[in-house]
């Protein structure tokens, strides 16, 4: 690999060719892994002024302390490297093929005399055929057990000849080349269609099949024309089986992504000759941050990363922006064309409708299989929902006389904390202390976020108050327009819960986990926002009462802050005691408890 040396980069040095940079956090490790065209293009985005719309970017800027850059000759090389180094580093941000093992393949052994079929997950380029990634083990293994039975390659470990021949020749299931029992060129015949059968060239294996029984009838040969009879009848159920997605000829894989929060599953529907002859699905480890575009790339780029076979058409469901690099590197590995395409409309429209819907179905099981906890299982029950909610955000208000006024939304992922979803709003259109406008105003640009896609939809908002809070979260979410989201609110004096539609107060059972639930939502998202509520007031307190000091700049502020440990401590101090802090002196510490005092007695005044 003509690779430049990995180094550490400032953004002088960063070079404009294309190559691969790693994201570091403060502790050094990888948190991202990414390709580029130009380098320095391309990392502007995380040097650049915090206001910008891609949530992930906005992290990952702020969670970046050093940025490591490979240099590489060409944008297709970038991108292998780039899978490679995902697979090393398992960055947090990437979306990665969610198992940690290496898929299994289907091992033709094509470089012995009498071949046989095994599973293995180590591929080396030793002259064998290597049919797979299999994503689904057992799929695999019924495969594996199917190919045994229609073609009779041996299964031993190791080949040696015998006088007799073992159990698997005795009962059909082997032709006993240890025996003597079949020629070289006969057994590499049936190797050969095995290999073609795995292609999913059924029907040319009928064919090849069939004139091998006419010659054997033609020869007289009565015994083997039965026995290719009925391979060919147990051949031709499977490939009857096999659904007609297409009335070209062609070979074509179909990819296509669904994803639901921090579940996500990739399916790649695989036709050869128009005929369906397998779906497989792979779970994915994708942030919620994380777009549905870079989702279905990164598929695209891991699963062909360990694939063995790339047919001569490649579908997604959406345009992909490295499509162009992608395809010249799938050519490169298979040595002919590779035409990867999003189609718009027709047939080929409809099958990756078909993939998606595969993704969908495999991303249900995914979903429902993780355990549900009791107290969120019972909270679904108690409310009347459809389903359990599985996702919880939890809304709260915090302000003094309507003075710093925050918002907070916290998420709860099946009863625990999912802080990557926590987020902090400063009202902007409520004047005064009114706490119903206030929710309203919170929840309406939270759930704009999640009807945009770039927050999670919960299963439920719950917001700290009775019935009039109630009413304003309702009426955000009908004008958000998002379907879906069950609404609850809990009072603090009485853990009355109310919801919509509903007069009384939700009835729960004696010692109810669920109440327990969403009382534990509520003291969290109270608990956030204070904290939010606090650091405002704390900043403001240091820009308005400090700052306004004469001979304390910001030297001596820090130095005041790191030894009372915040404002409210500076104006709790002696004069004493602040003269006692190196640079401050008892003139400046006069100064400074005479400015403290008058900023509590225009407190007490506006109070």
């Amino acid at each position: 690999m003509a690779a430049g040396e990995q180094r550490e980069t400032t953004r002088a040095a960063i070079p404009t060719g294309p190559g691969v940079y790693l994201l570091k956090d403060a502790r050094g490790r990888v948190i991202y892994v990414g390709k580029a065209r130009n380098l320095r293009s391309r990392l502007r985005a995380y040097s650049g002024s915090p206001g910008v719309d891609d949530p992930k970017t906005a992290i990952l800027r702020s969670r970046t302390a050093a940025v490591d850059t490979i240099v590489t000759a060409s944008e297709t090389e970038a991108l292998v490297l780039e899978a490679n180094l995902i697979k090393e580093h398992r960055p947090r941000y990437n979306v990665r093929l969610k198992d940690d093992k290496r898929y299994p393949f289907i091992k033709v052994t094509a470089s012995e005399d009498f071949p046989r079929a095994h599973v293995t997950r180590v591929v080396p380029e030793d002259g064998s055929r290597y049919f797979g990634p299999y994503t689904d083990a057992k799929a695999m293994r019924r495969t594996l057990r199917l190919i045994r039975r229609l073609f009779p390659v041996r299964q031993c470990p190791t080949f040696r000849r015998r006088p007799r021949p073992c159990l698997n020749a005795q009962i059909g299931r082997c032709l006993g080349p240890c025996a003597g029992g079949v020629t070289r060129e006969r057994y590499a015949a049936v190797v050969r269609d095995l290999c073609l059968f795995l292609d999913g060239r059924g029907q040319e294996v009928l064919r090849i099949l069939g004139e091998e029984m006419s010659g054997a009838a033609r020869e007289r040969n009565f015994e083997e024309a039965a026995a290719l009879r009925d391979r060919i009848r147990d051949i031709a159920k499977v490939v009857e089986g096999q659904r007609a997605l297409t009335a070209e000829d062609v070979d074509r894989d179909v990819l296509a992504v669904a994803r639901r929060g921090a579940h996500a599953v990739g399916a790649v529907v695989k036709v050869r000759r128009g005929k369906l002859v397998a779906c497989e699905s792979c779970p994915l480890s994708v942030g919620p941050e994380t777009g549905d575009d870079e989702a279905l790339e990164a598929f695209v780029k891991q699963f062909y990363a360990i694939a063995r076979e790339i047919p001569p058409e490649v579908l997604v469901e959406r345009p992909l922006a490295d499509g162009e690099t992608i395809g010249a590197w799938l050519e490169g590995r298979a040595a002919r064309r590779v035409r990867v395409a999003s189609p718009r409309r027709g047939r080929k429209r409809l099958l990756t409708a078909f993939a998606r819907e595969n993704a969908e179905h495999a991303l249900r099981g995914v979903y429902e299989s993780a355990a549900v906890p009791k107290a969120v299982t019972e909270l679904g029950e108690v409310l009347g929902l459809s389903r359990p909610p599985r996702l919880i955000a939890a809304v709260d208000i915090s302000n003094i006389g309507g003075e710093f006024a925050v918002g907070t939304v916290v998420a709860l992922r099946d009863g625990r904390p999912d802080r990557s979803l926590y987020r902090r709003y400063r009202t902007r259109t409520v004047k005064g202390a009114d706490d119903c406008a206030m929710i309203r105003e919170v929840a309406a640009r939270h759930l704009a976020r999640a009807a945009s896609g770039r927050l999670e939809r919960p299963d439920l908002l719950l917001v700290d108050g009775g019935k009039g809070q109630l009413a304003a979260a309702s009426r955000a979410l009908s004008g958000a327009g998002v379907r879906g989201i069950a609404l609850a609110a809990i009072a603090k004096r009485e853990e009355e819960v109310f919801v919509p539609g509903r007069a009384a107060p939700v009835a729960f059972p004696d010692r109810s986990a669920a109440r327990g639930l969403l009382q534990r939502a509520r003291d969290e998202a109270h608990r956030f926002s204070v904290s939010y509520h606090r650091l405002l007031r704390e900043a403001e307190t240091r820009r308005s009462s400090l700052d306004g000091v004469r001979g304390v700049g910001r030297a001596r502020k820090e130095l005041l802050l790191a030894r009372f440990g915040s404002a409210a401590g500076v104006a709790r101090a002696s004069e004493r005691e602040l003269a006692e802090v190196p640079g401050i002196g008892p003139e400046t510490a006069r100064r400074i408890r005479e400015a403290l005092g008058e900023a509590r007695a225009r407190d007490r005044a506006d109070g």
